[in-house]
């Protein structure tokens, strides 16, 4: 079911139910995009820095699955 895939990715089309799997798909598939905060618009070149900005900057926890 596409409907429930709203994260699409601008490269290649491809969409995703979840925006930290886009992200992942961003990372292995286009080595070369940066990961952006919607929040305020800085950009990281790993997903780890920026789930650390995330977390220290915008107190994001992640979902409750994962903690």
């Amino acid at each position: 079911m596409d409907f429930f895939k709203k994260h699409k990715c601008p490269k290649c089309g491809k969409k995703f139910g979840q925006q930290e799997e886009l992200m992942h798909h961003e990372q292995i598939t286009h080595d070369d995009t940066p990961y952006d905060c919607k929040k305020c618009n800085l950009y990281f070149s790993s997903m780890e820095e920026m789930r650390t900005h995330l977390q220290r900057a915008h107190k994001y926890q992640g979902s409750p699955n994962n903690q």
